[in-house]
């Protein structure tokens, strides 16, 4: 349902305006990723493997630190780990000389204390610190766990996908097309990333559908008359088809809702004329001409309904009042 079109009913049916399921605007979207701060360098390495899902291996040394030059070799040079560190995010800090302040960020960053030399961390990209300690004995084993355990990377271009997903869905949930905006956006893979923009995708969807399940029960709990339980109907069809696809909890909510609601006659034609109206919305949305042919023929098919009341408010929007 356009968000134009049911501000007009809110206004016109106060108990209407107890619903949220327009209040569009406290959905989540795209965010930009604050830096953490520690240095541009490290910001900006850290920030590419948040985008691509992953994970950042950081070794921290001393200057004076002999064993960190001869571990550093053994992961560049070792054909065993070499395919393993490939698959990560490499970071090195020096805990000493002019970079300690750049180390003491970092500590804070990841509440670490320790002032061992060498030490290593896992980052996940979700910004979760997995690992800090001593390099391990066993490298390659270390490194396949957290591999393991730090989810699937995605490739820049998939990232660019679904940042581009994130965008359009902005731009829908400000026009108030939030069933559009919710299709738009890729759901949840089988396999779990931690990739910056698959996991703000996972977040909108969720959050969508929290705010509508709860939009959902509350319409049914405090249940109008007349108008205003014609308007609750219309939601309730709404969600039921615009998200039967994409979030097939919510549809099935509306749906028991609408079965409770039809149990009496008076109900099953308030939902019935609810139909009407969100038919003729939904075309509208797609061609003027076609809505306005929708809303007139309820107005003469339900004359002195309260689909009709609505109808006439529509089309009074759709040719700029001349009505």
């Amino acid at each position: 349902m356009p968000a134009r079109f049911m501000s007009r009913i809110v206004q016109h049916r106060g108990r209407v305006a107890a619903l949220s399921l327009i209040a569009l605007a406290a959905m989540p979207v795209a965010h930009g990723v604050e830096s953490s701060g520690i240095s541009e360098q490290i910001d900006a390495v850290m920030s590419e493997a948040a985008r691509t899902g992953m994970p950042v291996l950081a070794l921290a040394s001393t200057d004076s630190c002999e064993e960190a030059p001869r571990f550093r070799q053994r992961l560049v040079t070792d054909p065993a780990l070499q395919p393993l560190v490939a698959r990560f995010a490499v970071v090195e800090l020096r805990m000493s000389g002019d970079d300690k302040w750049t180390w003491k960020r970092w500590q804070e960053r990841f509440d670490t204390h320790r002032r061992q030399s060498p030490q290593m961390f896992v980052i996940r990209a979700d910004g979760r610190k997995m690992f800090s300690g001593d390099p391990p004995a066993d490298v390659a084993g270390f490194l396949r766990r957290h591999l393991t355990a730090s989810g699937q990377p995605i490739a820049a271009r998939q990232a660019d996908l679904y940042e581009a997903q994130l965008e359009a869905a902005s731009r829908l949930q400000a026009a108030g097309d939030l069933a559009e905006a919710v299709r738009c956006v890729t759901p949840a893979a089988r396999v779990p990333s931690y990739a910056r923009p698959v996991v703000q995708s996972i977040a909108f969807r969720a959050a969508v559908a929290d705010r509508l399940l709860r939009d959902i029960a509350q319409a049914g709990a405090d249940p109008a008359a007349g108008s205003d339980r014609l308007a609750v109907a219309e939601i309730l069809v709404a969600a039921a088809e615009q998200y039967a696809a994409t979030l097939p909890d919510v549809a099935r909510a509306a749906r028991e809702r609408m079965a409770e609601i039809g149990r009496e006659p008076e109900g099953r034609d308030t939902l019935r004329q609810a139909q009407l109206l969100h038919h003729a919305a939904t075309a509208a949305r797609r061609s003027a001409h076609r809505g306005l042919a929708l809303y007139e023929q309820i107005i003469v098919r339900h004359p002195d309904s309260a689909a009709a009341e609505i109808a006439a408010v529509r089309l009074r929007s759709l040719d700029g009042g001349q009505r």
